[in-house]
């Protein structure tokens, strides 16, 4: 009766044992800390401060000299073009035209008795009371006579311009910034009486250092900000970089075209920034020493991929700086595992714990 039971029990367990589903094991997730190396360069920026300028400030003044009697307009003045801006004294160049009038009357009445002269020679030559020699001679004193008077006549046109020009008359529009010359001066020809801008692009003009200016190329772009408005973000463009240096500063100037619509005005202060930003991968990889294994001969380090697996990579090692290592055989932007290195195993789960940024 006992053999039956011990019989019945153990038929009972075995029944009981394979009702168990079997058990899997679980795979082992290991923690380690990583770097991303061969990266692109962080991007960087330099700050200028500069002034708004007209990109056209043209200095104006009379075409011929005299003495200034009078301005009218001052520094900040808006002016239109055909506007009177200024005025000589006229006395000698009205005169000069008198004169040149009086001249050409006087060309003109030789040109007429010289035209007389000569018709009547032609009529005392059909009736041989001349020779034809004196009919030539007519006929030159008519030429001659003729250009002396279209000389008469330029001389009066050159005058008539000289006495315009004693009105200093603005070309267009634009803002007076500067005045240079006051009445009651004696000017010489072309001497500067008013700074004009001119309306239409303004540009921000800064001064870079010369170990910068090889930086600031034509037609860059670069960020700009009004001082007297830190919210204003403009997008300019660099139009023009000085190919000397300043004498006294060393410095080079460099001028941003501004947008249209800017906001800005003459004389402002403005920041030009140039963002820069290497896209190029650095071209040796420094890890720490802790993220390198392997034989003396056959140095390798673990990357990361896209499913938090690693996997080997064999690596040559180009030198030793401190506790960091310079290799190649990582390609860039790669996720290289710095610490744990000798307990992990190909194609293994990793869990990342404080990923940095590396060199």
């Amino acid at each position: 009766m006992l053999n039956k039971r011990n019989v019945l029990i153990v038929s009972v367990l075995l029944a009981l044992a394979a009702c168990k589903s079997e058990v899997k094991p679980v795979a082992e997730i290991r923690p380690v800390r990583t770097m991303v190396v061969g990266g692109a360069l962080p991007a960087a920026a330099e700050v200028y401060s500069g002034e708004v300028r007209a990109r056209h400030e043209v200095p104006m003044g009379f075409r011929i000299p005299g003495k200034l009697i009078s301005r009218s307009v001052d520094v900040g003045a808006n002016v239109k073009k055909g506007q009177v801006l200024a005025k000589l004294d006229a006395g000698d160049v009205a005169l000069n035209a008198s004169a040149a009038s009086a001249g050409l009357a006087s060309a003109q009445a030789q040109l007429s008795q010289a035209s007389i002269d000569y018709k009547r020679s032609l009529e005392l030559l059909a009736q041989n009371f001349v020779s034809q020699a004196e009919v030539d001679k007519r006929k030159t004193a008519l030429i001659s006579a003729q250009k002396q008077a279209e000389q008469a006549k330029a001389q009066v046109d050159l005058a008539n311009n000289q006495a315009s020009y004693a009105q200093l008359i603005a070309d267009g529009d634009g803002v007076v910034t500067k005045t240079l010359a006051e009445p009651g001066s004696v000017l010489a020809a072309g001497q500067s009486v008013l700074m004009v801008a001119k309306a239409g692009a303004y540009e921000a003009v800064i001064d870079v250092p010369e170990n910068r200016v090889q930086a600031w190329q034509a037609g860059q772009k670069v960020k700009l900000v009004l001082w007297s408005d830190d919210s204003s973000h403009l997008d300019g463009v660099v139009n023009e970089v000085s190919p000397s240096a300043d004498p006294q500063t060393r410095t080079y100037r460099v001028k941003v075209t501004l947008p249209e619509n800017s906001g800005a005005a003459l004389g402002m202060t403005i920041q030009v920034k140039q963002v820069f930003a290497s896209t190029e991968p650095v071209a040796e990889i420094s890890v720490p020493m802790s993220a390198i294994y392997g034989k003396e001969k056959a140095m390798r380090v673990w990357i990361v991929d896209a499913k938090k697996t690693v996997h080997s990579r064999e690596i040559t090692i180009l030198g030793y700086q401190g506790q960091q290592v310079r290799i190649k055989g990582v390609p860039a932007g790669s996720v290289v595992v710095t610490a744990g290195v000798h307990l992990l195993r190909e194609g293994q789960a990793v869990k990342i714990l404080a990923p940095q940024e590396g060199a």
